[in-house]
């Protein structure tokens, strides 16, 4: 722990050592043996798993709305169905309706989730549904990465506070920039159900409850009492720090994790085929500038 340091720290006294071995040449080898300006790690282990949870918890709404429209896609009739109906309650005129709620005739346009045809369907999948989860894939990996490799306790909490600001851009963009009447079809979008409740609905409260009680009845502990998204929260932290040490780390000789060998690009530009493909252009110089200690 005492040749542990931050990364500024690290690299100043990083500098001071090569600029030394620079002024005195033939003393370089006295100056590597006796100057160490120890090694870049993380202050505090939990601060950093705590920090991934919490982007994880941020990231896994997204992935919720995701599989929501994927039930919708699977769920809706495969036919063309109309989404906007004008409707007038009967139980009065519609003059009346209008001054006993206090409505106008925008209020009796109604909107909902209908039936699209097959075709649709396929290309909401394609061209809405597969980027969604893409982009939340690499949005996860990269901000685990992020976060796994920023040492200090400050810059983790600070960095963590950043990557949710972003994850809040596209909402934020459509909040500001979309037209009002789209606000206003969301806003009075009716609810949609998977299911049909009409047959629950025939019977009455207590004879539902008492079919809830039959069926648990004995029962100590059921799953459905388990929250799943901090489960599910949890389980996707734990698969993305995985792949950061499988990607990213290797095992010692003395025992423990230690860094791959870090060697320089060979482009300074990041090109966006190796953002969708991580193994295009993949190559970096023959020397490596960090290597492990033995």
């Amino acid at each position: 722990a005492g040749r542990m340091y931050d990364y500024a720290s690290w690299t100043t006294r990083t500098y001071v050592r090569d600029s030394l071995k620079i002024l005195f040449p033939h003393k370089a080898d006295e100056i590597q043996e006796k100057i160490d300006p120890g090694e870049y790690g993380l202050e505090n282990y939990w601060v950093r798993i705590v920090c991934v949870f919490i982007f994880m918890m941020s990231v896994m709404s997204d992935l919720r709305t995701s599989i929501d429209f994927l039930h919708i896609l699977w769920y809706v009739p495969s036919e063309a169905q109309p989404w906007i109906e004008y409707r007038v309650p009967k139980w009065a005129p519609k003059e009346k309706v209008k001054e006993v709620l206090e409505c106008s005739e925008v209020d009796f346009i109604k909107f909902k989730i209908a039936g699209m045809p097959k075709y649709w369907k396929i290309i909401n999948f394609v061209v809405i549904v597969l980027p969604k989860l893409f982009i939340w894939k690499k949005t996860a990996k990269y901000g685990v990465m992020f976060l796994m490799e920023t040492a200090g306790i400050e810059d983790v909490i600070v960095n963590v506070t950043a990557l949710t600001f972003i994850l809040n851009l596209d909402e934020m963009l459509f909040q500001n920039f979309s037209h009002k009447a789209l606000h206003h079809i969301l806003q009075h979008l009716e609810p949609w159900l998977i299911e049909s409740t009409d047959e629950d609905e025939q019977f009455s409260v207590e004879k539902n409850f008492n079919a809830v009680v039959e069926q648990n009845k004995g029962a100590m502990f059921t799953f459905g009492l388990i929250p799943m998204r901090p489960v599910c929260t949890l389980i996707f932290s734990a698969l993305f720090m995985a792949e950061y040490y499988h990607c990213m780390c290797q095992f010692s000789e003395t025992g423990g994790l230690v860094s791959t060998p870090q060697a320089l690009p060979t482009e300074q530009i990041y090109p966006l085929m190796a953002f969708v493909f991580p193994w295009y252009n993949n190559e970096h110089v023959e020397e490596n500038y960090w290597t492990p200690p033995r």
